[in-house]
């Protein structure tokens, strides 16, 4: 009898050390469930803030490279060239009523015209009949290149103004573009380029400007390359980066390095021609800035100051939708 009870006795232990283990299997598989969904939910979070974070600094470089982009325009007097559309349409019930809506349009249009400044009649369109349609275009250029080689007319306080918006913004955008892993020691030659050109306004000396706000935009365009995995972004930051150099070997008559400069800029280029498929959309405005980046080539080749304004002005403004 006792040898009944103690076989049963260590029956019970070895159920209750299955049980245990059972228990503690489950916990175990449990815990590793739930582990492993916990993990991947930080890890996809984490995703989505490294993200966000490249989203916010891509939008931040943009921020600073609008800005050199203003301050080298402002030296000569360079404003983007917009042109307004304005069209009417009259619709008539007789042919007699066209006729004198006609004569109405075109004084309508007329009017408009003289009220745009520099406004120029682009097109006009009729059809007879009833309910006939007359369309009335006019193009105003808003804006107007100036390419006097003065310093007279820069607007100094307006150029300093942008550098030290810069300034402001820099501290905060670094420490984002660290937190990306971009390199620190190009991170830091940002805020002694920012020192030099503040110096360079002081002085209102234009070519100093120049060239040290091309040395800005070029570590712009290294801090993208780094972290972004746009290659049409990346390789219209470094089209941008040496055309602004040839802007300004340009203004210091060093026409030969201008065009180099420019040659550097077409085989970036070429990435955008290449990646074409992706940018389907864009394909008339890269083949437009395309044309004006061979331009600027024969504008070298030519040394024609004021030529070179205009179609680094126009190429700048398409690139600016690519």
């Amino acid at each position: 009898m006792a040898i009944i009870i103690k076989n049963n006795m260590k029956k019970e232990v070895i159920m209750k050390k299955y049980i245990v283990t059972i228990i503690t299997l489950f916990f175990i598989i449990a815990i590793a469930i739930v582990g492993y969904f916990v993990y991947g939910n930080i890890k996809e979070s984490k995703a989505n803030s490294s993200e966000m974070l490249k989203e916010k600094s891509i939008s931040e470089i943009e921020y600073l490279g609008d800005n050199i982009i203003y301050v080298m325009n402002e030296l000569n007097n360079i404003s983007y060239t917009n042109y307004k559309i304005v069209s009417e349409e009259i619709e008539d019930s007789s042919s007699n009523e066209d006729s004198s809506s006609s004569g109405s349009g075109s004084e309508q249009g007329g009017s408009e015209e003289e009220s745009s400044s520099g406004g120029s009649k682009q097109g006009d369109s009729r059809q007879g009949g009833s309910g006939s349609t007359i369309t009335t275009t006019n193009m105003s250029n808003a804006n107007n290149i100036l390419d006097d080689d003065s310093t007279e007319d820069i607007d100094w306080n307006s150029v300093d103004m942008k550098i030290q918006d810069m300034y402001s913004a820099w501290t905060t955008i670094m420490i984002d573009l660290s937190s990306l892993n971009v390199n620190k020691d190009n991170l830091l030659k940002f805020n002694g380029t920012l020192d030099k050109i503040s110096s360079s306004i002081e002085q209102k000396d234009k070519e100093n400007i120049l060239i040290n706000c091309s040395d800005l935009y070029n570590l712009l365009s290294g801090y993208i390359s780094e972290f972004s995995a746009d290659n049409t972004n990346t390789s219209v930051y470094s089209v941008r980066s040496n055309i602004l150099y040839s802007y300004s070997e340009m203004e210091r008559d060093n026409w030969e390095e201008a065009g180099n400069y420019i040659k550097k800029a077409d085989e970036n280029f070429s990435n955008i021609l290449n990646n074409q498929i992706n940018n389907i959309d864009k394909i008339d405005i890269i083949n437009k800035a395309y044309v004006l980046l061979n331009e600027l080539q024969e504008d070298c080749n030519s040394k024609d100051r004021k030529v070179f304004l205009i179609n680094y002005s126009n190429l700048m403004q398409e690139l600016q939708n690519i």
